[in-house]
């Protein structure tokens, strides 16, 4: 039984030692690497989004209630070349009028359906300076920042 085991390590060793010695085996290997890191840097970021921690654990968002609606209205805004400043104004309103895990529930859902697709978050789309350039809803504008700020919501 010893010298088949033996017989078979060394069959396995001979087989290796011949692959390596290939140039091909070397390209599929550093191909198949880039393929894994290419996969695992264009991994969906709804995952990550996700997966952050509400800050009161839940308790802050009504039963039945959907960020989809607010997060819509964001969405066709930042969406548009010369979205109207007073729909901003009045989103950002709303989004400041949130608990503090709704308001964390809307951003994710925002980064979860647009994050990735449009490479763009939304503390990336509230502090965009040509959107800042053609909005004047400039005190909601800082208080919307300062609490994506406060939550860590700013990435």
């Amino acid at each position: 039984m010893k010298g088949a085991l033996k017989s078979a390590v060394d069959g396995i060793g001979t087989g290796i030692k011949f692959l390596t010695a290939s140039r091909f085996f070397w390209y599929v290997l550093f191909a198949f690497i880039a393929y894994l890191g290419y996969q695992r840097l264009t991994k969906p970021k709804e995952e990550t989004y996700l997966e952050l921690p509400l800050p009161d654990s839940g308790s802050g968002i009504p039963k039945g209630w959907n960020p989809n609606p607010l997060v819509e209205e964001f969405h066709a805004y930042f969406d548009s070349w010369f979205g109207n400043s007073d729909d901003l104004r009045d989103s950002y309103i709303k989004a400041l009028s949130l608990t503090d895990d709704q308001f964390h529930t809307m951003v994710q859902t925002y980064n979860a359906k647009y994050g990735k697709k449009d490479s763009a978050t939304l503390w990336t789309r509230v502090t965009s300076w040509k959107k800042i350039l053609f909005s004047w809803s400039g005190d909601q504008q800082q208080r919307m920042e300062n609490r994506m700020i406060t939550l860590k919501l700013n990435y």
